[in-house]
């Protein structure tokens, strides 16, 4: 197979080739590269050490990103290219990072090192792809694979579990059976990565393609990084208004808003507050004898929202604009110049049209005998 590489990462590969080293574009722009995609960057691999570069590339400026671990920073027409010497990872005591590395003049060691095959594939033209893990055969079956034993990646670096399922999220790929099975023994290991990291991931999570399938599949993983949505798996609403669980709900309403982080994030944590605030009365209706209530569930959403988004470090800016729309939430809009002058005064523009969109999600994610008059309320709201 043939990739167009840019003009400038065959000029760096060409100028480590005639020093007399291998150099090839590895890693995430491979993969993306083979599937159609426009890399977001190219990243370098060579069989020369860091002082072998950085004679290579005398005439070039160069930033010593990672010299403990091998990278190098090449800078070239103002854009700058990391480039990596192979290595072989020690161990990882902090279940994170390589206590130390050691340098290798073997392409395949140092992509027996990497997380999944999908990402373990190298390319130059001189060469072509190296792909001795089945990279390519993996993106062919939309499958996430570990290179190697899948228990090891995960026990050598906790953050590959987050990093999986996001994958999953983004490319819209299964996660293979061992894959997935040692991500779930190697669970209680995620406690080791910082919060910062977990963030990151989860937002991206979010955002996927595939996003709500992940949620669905692997909903004990982000249970363990937000323990306080645990109560919404699997229960039963109660009333005529919801044809799904608490969790199921939440899920549509993640499907039916855009993709941004933020929408994202307040329909995931929208109906957080439901459990807690959950009563059941009896019912006259026959296909209800019970009927569920969930009232002030939105104060006490906010409340728990806020404490999780806290705790993983979110800005002030995110966690006040999604604590302030989840705790506005099941506003029964009036389409009124009135009503919108008083929430527009209360919320802001950017809040209120925040607010318009999970209520629509919302909506349209209850049952449908319902939901049509309730839409075009909020339709006519917003114009």
């Amino acid at each position: 197979m043939r990739i167009n590489l840019p003009e400038k990462v065959n000029i760096l590969i060409s100028q480590l080739e005639t020093c007399g080293y291998e150099a090839f574009a590895v890693g995430g722009c491979i993969r993306d590269s083979i599937m159609g995609r426009i890399p977001n960057d190219w990243d370098l691999c060579t069989s020369a050490s860091p002082d072998e570069m950085k004679q290579c590339f005398a005439d070039y400026p160069v930033i010593e990103t990672g010299l403990q671990h091998g990278t190098l920073t090449v800078l070239l027409d103002g854009e700058s290219f990391e480039i990596t010497t192979y290595r072989i990872d020690g161990e990882y005591s902090d279940g994170r990072h390589p206590d130390e590395v050691s340098f290798t003049r073997s392409l395949k060691e140092d992509l027996a090192r990497r997380d999944f095959t999908v990402n373990a594939m190298a390319y130059n033209d001189a060469i072509g792809l190296v792909d001795p893990f089945g990279g390519q055969s993996d993106l062919k079956a939309r499958i996430l694979r570990c290179v190697g034993d899948p228990e090891k990646r995960f026990t050598e670096d906790s953050l590959r579990i987050l990093r999986c399922i996001r994958f999953a999220s983004q490319l819209d790929y299964m996660i293979e059976n061992s894959t997935s099975t040692a991500m779930y023994s190697c669970l209680h290991l995620i406690d080791r990565v910082a919060v910062e990291r977990i963030r990151i991931e989860l937002e991206k999570l979010l955002c996927g393609p595939a996003a709500v399938n992940v949620l669905r599949r692997h909903r004990d993983i982000i249970a363990h990084i937000i323990p306080e949505i645990h109560p919404m798996f699997d229960l039963d609403q109660k009333n005529a208004y919801h044809v799904y669980d608490i969790w199921e709900h939440t899920l549509h309403v993640v499907e039916n808003i855009p993709a941004d982080p933020l929408l994202r994030l307040m329909a995931l944590f929208h109906d957080i507050g439901k459990p807690p605030t959950m009563t059941v009365v009896p019912n006259d209706k026959p296909d209800y004898p019970e009927w569920g209530h969930f009232y002030g569930h939105e104060a006490a959403g906010a409340e728990i929202t806020k404490s999780v988004l806290r705790r993983l470090k979110f800005d002030n800016y995110s966690r006040d604009t999604i604590c302030s729309v989840i705790d506005a939430h099941k506003i029964v809009f009036q389409p009124t110049e009135r009503h919108a002058r008083r929430l527009l005064n209360k919320l802001g523009e950017d809040q209120l049209r925040m607010l318009i969109q999970l209520e629509l999600a919302d909506v349209k994610s209850q049952n449908p005998v319902y939901t049509d008059e309730r839409i075009g309320n909020i339709n006519a709201f917003e114009s």
